[in-house]
């Protein structure tokens, strides 16, 4: 063959000058900015990650940057739900960005997988679905994973074979899509499912007096303790911390779990910290710094606003059951706290300029001592921001401050990319 012929290495033909391979990161932003157009929030935020060239092209789109949790809602399927209205094939959420407490972004969901959501850990939401099973789902790259289904209720079957509901509270019968939005308490993943063969989910449920697992390929559910509500209370949250499983009642006994003792689950009592006035909420928050915290949200009776009437409290979990060093509460006042449904965050501030030093971001949870909430605090609702030095309460986002029903239940999580 002769030289006329053989394509060079730097191009096809010499005669037409030299090729060079097409690059994704080269492309015009003209045309990037059309693509970011036809992408939601989620997987815009995973296009910015490309490369710098697409990463410029999210910012002039106005896509923020910040790593910090994002609030997404689904307070209007629960409108929705409330009006009987018939819904399309999706469900809409919307996210909202703590730095930019005005704008919403639409999220799109597919229905049969979307009743509501009972936690978010690793970058993952946690959702149930309408037969009331529970559904892993990374809204950033649109994997799910199913988890093992409900067995320790009874279904009930309609004649055509298809299941229908559960006998469920002393013999009665729910449906499926009816006990899913009330069912599960909280859900909290140990790692990320990406770690195919370690991860396991934790959930609280029965109404906070029962607290299970499934590890990764399991089929059902183990039941790791229930509660007498009478004399123990309801559990009010769990997180994973230093590679062990931590759960918190509402009483504020603090247990730490050994999931894979040779006779099955058992647990040491850390802290028993009790409070003369009404909790609604506890929570317990993993930090940077090594040590485990609890942050008790509580109600002071005889406030006239709900500024005044409720405060926040943090203690060390240890048998002293307080902050303990100066080194510790200082380094609580250059960190933020993001708690709620999700799995509690403890973020410094000089890594995510724009959040608040020493402030807790609180998404209401379940609220498990409802006569305090319905006979004292009807505004406990929304998300809100407690400034521990100040003791000041105020909303997050204002602007939707107002569209709460008067006692919602759990509309709202915070959720961090983990991409």
């Amino acid at each position: 063959m002769g030289e006329s012929t053989k394509a060079s290495a730097t191009g096809l033909d010499s005669s037409i000058g030299t090729y060079t391979s097409p690059s994704w990161s080269g492309l015009p932003t003209d045309i990037l900015l059309s693509i970011l157009q036809c992408l939601e929030l989620p997987q815009a935020l995973v296009f910015a990650l490309v490369c710098t060239s697409w990463r410029s092209a999210a910012t002039v789109a106005g896509i923020p940057r910040s790593g910090t949790p994002w609030l997404m809602s689904w307070r209007d399927l629960l409108e929705e739900r409330k009006d009987q209205v018939k819904g399309s094939s999706s469900v809409t959420c919307k996210f909202r960005h703590i730095l930019d407490v005005d704008k919403v972004y639409d999220v799109t969901f597919p229905r049969n997988s979307f009743v509501c959501c009972c936690g978010a850990s690793h970058g993952w939401l946690i959702l149930v679905n309408e037969q009331c099973d529970l559904e892993l789902y990374n809204p950033f790259t649109l994997a799910m994973i199913s988890l093992p289904p409900v067995t320790d209720l009874e279904a009930v079957y309609n004649s055509e074979g298809n299941k229908e509901g559960y006998l469920y509270d002393k013999g009665g019968v729910y449906k499926t899509k009816d006990l899913a939005a009330c069912f599960y308490q909280k859900a909290m993943l140990s790692c990320s499912p990406l770690k195919k063969d370690e991860y396991s989910v934790v959930i609280i449920h029965h109404d906070g007096s029962w607290l299970s697992l499934a590890r990764a390929g399991e089929r059902k559910w183990q039941v790791v303790s229930t509660l007498d509500v009478s004399s123990q209370g309801r559990y009010a949250d769990c997180v994973y911390h230093n590679g062990s499983l931590y759960t918190v009642t509402i009483q504020g006994t603090v247990e730490k779990w050994d999931l894979d003792g040779l006779n099955g689950p058992a647990k040491e009592i850390i802290a028993n910290k009790r409070h003369n006035a009404p909790i609604l909420t506890r929570h317990l928050v993993s930090t940077p710094w090594g040590d485990l915290l609890q942050a008790s949200a509580v109600l002071e009776i005889g406030c006239r606003t709900l500024a005044e009437s409720v405060r926040f409290e943090l203690c060390k979990v240890d048998s002293t059951c307080k902050i303990g060093s100066q080194a510790t509460a200082s380094a609580v006042l250059q960190h933020a706290m993001f708690i709620g449904l999700n799995h509690s965050a403890c973020l410094s501030t000089n890594n995510f300029s724009g959040l608040k030093p020493g402030c807790i971001y609180s998404s209401v949870p379940w609220i498990t001592e409802r006569k305090y909430f319905l006979l004292r605090c009807h505004s406990w609702k929304g998300v809100k921001i407690y400034n521990l030095k100040r003791k000041t309460l105020k909303d997050a986002f204002p602007s939707s401050a107002h569209q709460y029903a008067s006692y919602p239940p759990p509309s709202e999580v915070w959720i961090a990319p983990h991409i």
